[in-house]
């Protein structure tokens, strides 16, 4: 996409920002036509834009009635790390590492800014935890823990990131709970370091909180290096 098309397409996100919501609340955009003249350039550019912006989430086309501002899921997100996955843009390991970067930095802000109600729903993800059955459930709770993380922080941004990256999350989560599950009480200690996190989030700590998440994945790396060493004696 050109530097042109680029501009284009915040002009049109900024031509719908001035403009009114309707009765419901909704702000519809102009037509196809209105755009063109407003932005001097041809219909078939400005349909190519907002087709972009509708994959994006930005709008939403309905058949009839206009094109809507609309607030941009994840799905895109989801799909374009997935893909970048798949393609070798960049492996497991450093995804986990991306995520125990981005990992801490949500823990420190959730002690600031949780709720009593987001510590209690990550206390129950905890319990999850420790009563789950097999892998998939406690890959799932991982997950639940580290997105009710991103939900305690407040911030929107945050918590459509984690949720583009949720499939991959899951991905680098089942890689890592498979290692876990060869280990004997490998599960119950990791169980252990996240109410750690729930606790210091309760006593609103930022750096007990942080220091809390940063065993969860130090525990896993010495998990780790033990599966190593037996292999290694093998």
């Amino acid at each position: 996409m050109t530097e042109d098309a680029d501009d284009l397409l915040v002009r049109i996100i900024e031509i719908a920002m001035r403009t009114r919501a309707d009765d419901t609340g909704r702000i519809r955009l102009p037509t196809e036509r209105e755009l063109s003249e407003m932005l001097d350039v041809q219909r078939p550019t400005v349909r190519d834009r907002l087709t972009i912006l509708e994959t994006l989430g930005f709008v939403e086309r309905r058949q009839g009635s206009g094109t809507y501002l609309s607030l941009p899921n994840a799905q895109f997100l989801q799909f374009y790390f997935e893909v970048s996955l798949k393609l070798g843009f960049f492996s497991v390991d450093q995804m986990q590492r991306a995520m125990e970067m981005i990992g801490l930095e949500m823990v420190s802000n959730a002690a600031i800014h949780a709720r009593a109600e987001d510590i209690d729903l990550l206390e129950a993800t905890v319990l999850k935890l420790k009563q789950a059955d097999n892998i998939n459930e406690f890959v799932e709770g991982q997950f639940e823990f580290h997105a009710g993380l991103a939900r305690a922080c407040h911030n929107p941004v945050i918590s459509l990131l984690i949720d583009g990256l949720a499939r991959v999350m899951r991905v680098v989560l089942l890689n890592r709970v498979r290692m876990l599950s060869m280990v004997r009480g490998a599960f119950d200690r990791n169980v252990h370091a996240y109410s750690s996190v729930v606790q210091a989030l309760r006593d609103h700590e930022p750096e007990l909180a942080r220091i809390a998440q940063q065993e969860c994945y130090s525990l896993w790396r010495r998990e780790a290096s033990k599966i190593s060493s037996l292999n290694l004696q093998e």
